[in-house]
């Protein structure tokens, strides 16, 4: 057995079932040992592609993501997608090649120092040695990275120690164990850490006392199961708000359910009223590097210390969240909370008035966002990309379980619709929409013509204002002079021709959701051009972020 055929075999017995990637000269012998291991290959066409949509595939099936990127420029590529992976939490391994170690030191092409780049956006940079089972630095890798707080890890695979020989199968234990560990959902035994009696007793009374809680959950990962947040929103009687990375870990049809956390204007008309606001796992990546706008006591619960001190918090307890709440759920008896779920149903409906409000001019984006959201069933997974029909689409999506919408949230990096849309649908085998703006398209056009040969191929939605509507919007507000947003008038319908996959333009809302259901009953990717009317937009803008 080679090196590189051990290195496959681990990551199979890890759970590893697709590598994504940009093949390259110096990992030829990988991708041979990985066909061999039964390991799927998906190539991109864009190495930052192939990153997003290995972290992508970890976020939806709980296994380690991995990238195979050729060595220097395949990795400097790939360093948009790496930071995505980073900012957001996802465990990815990515592996490259690197010149053999001789001549190392006088390489002038293609030389420079990759570990000292990606470093910053890693847990960990390594390179395998010649000589070594490469069983134990792997699950080292994949251990660093699943573990909390989870990330990518960054490790060099010389061609040259991969075609050798194996000495022995010293790693092989380790692997065993984490193999078993990622079965069970988890990295090694970790403790619960339960809230003193103490504090689960001042937490209780607050919440008693309170005439209107709030409780507002985020984070990168769930930490709180659906039905426990059900049963606190119940008996608090609380409205709940999740965070767009949260989206689905309650169900949007709860009565308590309030919507989504953005930070913005609309979520002031309930917690802009709260006398207590409570918060799961929230952090500085959920406010959007905003101050904090509310006055009510603020407590925050997380599972591992928070450091951060953008939210004036009134109280920080570090517990496990699952169990603080469901303590909380046994304890408050008699709250004396006056929301009814009439409440937060009456906010929810005047949210989407406000937001659907019939505008002067042609097609707005929230209209088009709506129709298309209404084609999908609630095992749809929604992707959004960066821009101004992000929070839309956020707010206007109801769904139904975890992992079902995707978002770049830490990085909020323009094209990251495609390649995710693309590495949801072979994570999971379901119906994906994917919604972007036309700046999106053209950062990652080519990518869609993967999508011709997936299984269940997915829409791709283009909001078509011919615009990066959002810096324009923002100039135009400040009176600065508008530079470098203007786009050009695209056809969808001869761009997914000159890609292999349909195509189709439309400006009315009516005419969205027919060719989704056409598109997924005849099993054939679709690029939908919606073009809108720009003008509609900035009324929205001001509605969302005043």
């Amino acid at each position: 057995m080679t090196v590189a055929e051990r290195v496959a075999t681990v990551l199979a017995e890890l759970g590893v079932e697709r590598v994504y990637g940009l093949p390259g000269e110096d990992h030829m012998t990988l991708l041979d040992a990985f066909a061999g291991a039964g390991i799927g290959y998906r190539a991109a066409y864009n190495e930052s592609s192939a990153v997003i949509m290995a972290a992508t595939d970890t976020r939806l099936t709980g296994r380690p993501g991995v990238a195979l990127l050729s060595l220097a420029p395949g990795v400097s590529n790939g360093m948009n997608g790496l930071v995505h992976a980073y900012l957001d939490g996802l465990p990815v391994l990515v592996l490259s090649g690197q010149h053999a170690a001789k001549r190392l030191p006088f390489v002038v092409r293609q030389g420079f120092d990759v570990e000292q780049m990606v470093r910053p956006a890693t847990k960990w940079t390594t390179r395998l040695p010649a000589g070594v089972d490469p069983a134990q630095l792997l699950c080292k890798a994949v251990d660093l990275a699943v573990t909390g707080p989870p990330g990518p890890v960054y490790v060099e695979l010389p061609d040259e120690v991969l075609t050798l020989e194996l000495p022995d199968r010293a790693g092989q234990p380790a692997l065993e164990l984490l193999a078993a560990e990622l079965r069970d959902g988890g990295s090694g035994t970790r403790g619960t850490l339960v809230p003193s009696a103490e504090t689960l007793a001042d937490l209780a009374r607050r919440l008693t006392e309170s005439r209107r809680p709030a409780l507002v959950v985020g984070g990168r990962h769930a930490g709180v199961a659906s039905d426990t947040l059900a049963r606190f929103a119940d008996a608090v009687r609380c409205p709940v708000f999740v965070t767009s990375a949260q989206k689905g870990v309650l169900d949007s049809q709860h009565p308590y359910f309030a919507g989504t956390f953005l930070g913005g204007n609309v979520e002031a008309r309930i917690l802009g009223e709260a006398d207590l606001i409570v918060t799961v796992d929230l952090e500085g990546y959920d406010v959007y590097n905003k101050p904090w706008p509310y006055d009510a006591p603020t407590v925050s619960v997380t599972g591992t210390p928070l450091t951060e001190w953008r939210i004036p918090f009134a109280l920080r307890v570090t517990a496990d969240p699952e169990t603080c709440l469901r303590e909380l759920t046994r304890r408050v008896i008699d709250p004396s909370s006056q929301w009814r779920p009439e409440d937060v149903t009456t906010y929810r409906d005047n949210l989407r008035r406000d937001l659907l409000a019939p505008v002067q001019g042609g097609l707005s984006v929230a209209a088009a966002v709506d129709a298309a959201l209404g084609a999908c069933d609630e095992d749809t997974v929604v992707a959004a990309d960066a821009g101004f029909s992000k929070p839309l689409v956020a707010l206007l999506s109801d769904t139904a379980r975890p992992g079902h919408f995707l978002s770049s949230n830490g990085l909020s990096t323009m094209g990251f619709t495609v390649p995710a849309a693309i590495g949801a649908a072979y994570a999971t085998g379901r119906r994906v929409v994917g919604f972007l703006g036309d700046g999106s398209l053209l950062m990652r056009a080519s990518e869609l013509a993967i999508a011709r040969d997936l299984d269940v191929p997915p829409v791709f939605v283009a909001l078509m204002d011919r615009s990066l509507s959002q810096i324009e919007i923002k100039q135009a507000r400040r009176s600065l002079t508008t530079v470098g947003v203007g786009l050009p008038e695209l056809s969808c319908a001869d761009l997914g021709t000159a890609l292999g996959i349909r195509g189709a333009d439309v400006d009315t809302a009516d005419a969205i959701a027919p060719l989704m259901r056409d598109a997924w009953a005849a099993g054939e990717a679709l690029l939908i051009g919606v073009h809108v009317d720009a003008a509609t937009s900035p009324p929205t803008f001001e509605l969302l972020r005043g």
